[in-house]
């Protein structure tokens, strides 16, 4: 039975073999005496740890960039109108896909061949994509008088109406038109911005503007 086993797992042996020979020369040049048996474990624990690479929340990625932490809400980017989600990290087969502009909430970071990988909740459901597939937004709070922001959205055309708070469409404009920002107010809980669109000076949500430019 252990010899089917041995049969079953070549790689496996010629790694626990490499990684024996690797320890044994190591602990002769540092004087170290280590047993056959002693040598395997720690092989075996230096392929768990190659295996593993699980970027932590809030710290960076492999390639130095900010770890997004789990449970914030992002947006999906890219050049394509939608954006593949995958079934596994550093997988090619696609779950499902979802237009981008759509807000997520990341639930995992690993780093998989270099590459950072997020697990996401989208309205098309639960996958994988790519770091560079999103995007956490700017707070609009942080926007004022004299910025130049892009309008942002899940519709194409984002509405601009004629008083903050108000129902009344007076225009509308493309989603990723820059825009300038003329007066801000609060209404209901809800912050409105004046803004000088090419198509006219007209009222926004915070949630349809962005200091980010959507590519």
């Amino acid at each position: 039975m252990k010899q089917q086993s041995m049969k079953r797992h070549p790689k496996l042996i010629l790694f626990l073999i490499v990684g024996i020979i690797i320890l044994a020369g190591v602990a002769c040049q540092s004087g170290e005496v280590i047993s056959p048996a002693e040598a395997t474990a720690r092989a075996k624990s230096a392929r768990a740890v190659v295996i593993k690479k699980t970027a932590t929340p809030g710290g960076k990625t492999e390639s130095g960039a900010d770890v997004i932490p789990t449970g914030t809400k992002a947006i999906l980017v890219g050049k394509a109108y939608l954006v593949n989600i995958y079934k596994k990290p550093g997988s090619t087969r696609i779950l499902t896909q979802q237009e981008k502009g759509v807000e997520v909430a990341v639930q995992d970071t690993q780093d998989v061949d270099g590459a950072t990988w997020y697990l996401i909740q989208a309205p098309a459901g639960q996958g994988w994509v790519k770091a560079e597939s999103l995007e956490v937004e700017t707070p609009a709070a942080t926007l004022k008088t004299g910025d130049t922001v892009y309008l942002a959205g899940k519709a194409y055309l984002v509405n601009l109406y004629k008083e903050p708070g108000g129902t009344r469409i007076i225009a509308q404009q493309e989603r990723g038109a820059a825009v300038e920002i003329k007066d801000v107010q609060e209404q209901n809980g809800e912050t409105w911005y004046l803004v000088d669109a090419p198509t006219g000076l007209g009222w926004v949500k915070a949630e349809s503007i962005t200091a980010e430019k959507p590519e």
